[in-house]
């Protein structure tokens, strides 16, 4: 099969055409022929079959597809016996754009009933997988070669654990609905006046961009045209401008329209060609650029920040002192709307001191804003915020904030000794659970070993739906089942 692999690669990588994707809703039926090589478990002849493909592309690039074969055969023992093989394959395959309409790498993996009958009569269950390359010949015809495998664990009708089929197959598929646009600007190559149009440009109805079109024709395309309404037939500069057109500045306002003609470069400038270094909006004789109060009352005498007496920020926290609520905020901390010290987390520590700034709303914390995990007689608690990737032992990036503050907080503690718990609801088998929430008990010790927690002080354990904390028979009882908790003990 690898050498099959290398070849099919090798003519892919030789086709030069523009990549041309396969759009959602493409509809492909296929016929072909193809070679079965039989495991020698199946002391099965390797013979010539054939078969149809029925597919559609849900996503880009990406179709489901449903495949049946039939093969006739014979075993090898004596005495031969006839056989007949029939396996239906339901596939997932992503098709890597060549070029050339559907022209493309095909890799695709999914299940196969592999079915044999006449002289013999069993059916196994198995996986399958596809590499193949296809050849567009047109908007809804195509060539097709693939290679595949059929891998059957503990099948049915053999004496061995498993066994693997493999098969090479050959054949034409015909495309329908597919929205053919070589150059990937939406408009399609029928309809399209600039077929070549640049990757990410914006273009109009007729599939054109603006280095492409000449509005005005005064023979500078749009995209470098500072003068887009040039008169019919006057003449221009390289900016596709004539003198009545000139910009000085270049501050992109024509100069019979700008009010400041001497703008500095780069600066940015309102309709009136005026930039923030030459306005003064609020009159206060202090320019925007440098005015740190623009709305300074008519008539109130300023500083040479521009503000008034009562627009100063004495604290320095972006908040004027006429509405600072905390006005002597320490430099450098974090404050809200009110000018007071910001607790993102809400609990009672400001974040410019909060060591552990992801605590969870409710959770006791000590003077740095880490959790107080074990108070009083308290032997059990659950890490409410830290989450998972769904179905997996994968921490979620909130569920990380929440652990790397209890690391903090064991790590302050090395004499408490902690069995972290994982815990399901009771939706799904009982062994499945009962693995994942072992996994994910594990991928917490790890997580807070990581943190500069000793792993003497850890271990952990998946109880899947064996410890339920409310009713399965609940959506909301389900999510509080579904949890990982720390129990001291020591």
């Amino acid at each position: 099969m690898s050498m099959r692999a290398s070849f099919l690669l090798s003519v892919a990588l030789g086709i030069a055409a523009p990549c041309v994707a396969q759009s959602p809703g493409t509809f492909e039926l296929g016929g072909f022929a193809r070679y079965t090589f039989f495991d020698d478990a199946l002391a099965l002849d390797d013979q010539v079959g054939g078969g149809g493909t029925l597919g559609i592309f849900l996503f880009r690039n990406f179709a489901l597809e449903a495949e049946g074969a039939y093969t006739t055969t014979s075993t090898t023992g004596t005495p031969s016996l006839d056989v007949d093989n029939t396996p239906i394959r339901g596939r997932l395959t992503y098709h890597i754009p060549l070029g050339g309409y559907a022209s493309a790498i095909r890799i695709g993996a999914g299940y196969v009933r592999n079915m044999f009958g006449k002289d013999v009569n069993f059916d196994d269950d198995g996986a399958t997988g596809l590499l193949g390359l296809r050849l567009g010949l047109g908007e809804k015809f195509a060539l097709q070669v693939d290679g595949t495998i059929d891998y059957v664990p503990s099948p049915s009708g053999v004496a061995a654990d498993d066994y693997k089929n493999w098969g090479v197959q050959g054949g034409v598929v015909l495309l329908f609905g597919n929205s053919y646009d070589g150059d990937k600007d939406k408009v399609k190559d029928k309809n399209d006046r600039c077929p070549g149009t640049p990757a990410g440009a914006s273009v109009d109805s007729n599939g054109c961009a603006a280095s492409q079109r000449d509005t005005d024709k005064d023979t500078v395309k749009d995209s470098a045209d500072r003068c887009a309404n040039t008169a019919a037939g006057a003449k221009v500069d390289a900016e596709g401008c004539a003198p009545e057109q000139k910009d000085k500045d270049h501050d992109g306002v024509i100069d019979n329209l700008d009010k400041c003609l001497d703008t500095p470069s780069g600066e940015t400038v309102n309709a009136s060609g005026c930039s923030a270094s030459q306005v003064d909006s609020d009159a206060d004789r202090v320019n925007d650029n440098v005015d740190k109060c623009p709305d300074s009352p008519a008539g109130e005498r300023v500083d040479s920040d521009g503000c008034a007496i009562g627009q100063l920020d004495r604290d320095k926290d972006g908040v004027m002192d006429n509405v600072d609520a905390c006005a002597d905020t320490p430099a450098g901390q974090p404050v809200d709307a009110r000018g007071c010290s910001r607790d993102s987390d809400a609990d009672g520590v400001p974040d410019g001191v909060d060591v552990c700034p992801s605590t969870p709303n409710g959770q006791a914390v000590d003077q740095q804003g880490c959790p107080k995990l074990f108070e009083g007689t308290k032997r059990t608690v659950i890490l409410q915020g830290v989450t998972f990737a769904t179905g997996k032992s994968e921490l979620t990036d909130s569920g990380k904030a929440v652990l790397r503050d209890v690391a903090h907080s064991l790590a302050a503690n090395p004499d408490v000794r902690v069995q972290v718990s994982g815990h399901s609801d009771n939706t799904g088998s009982r062994s499945a659970n009962l693995r994942l929430s072992t996994a994910r008990a594990k991928t917490v010790e790890s997580y807070l070993e990581s943190n500069g927690v000793s792993p003497a002080q850890l271990t952990s354990k998946g109880f899947g739906p064996d410890k339920p904390v409310a009713s399965n028979k609940t959506a909301a009882g389900r999510a509080q089942n579904r949890r990982v908790e720390l129990n001291r003990i020591n």
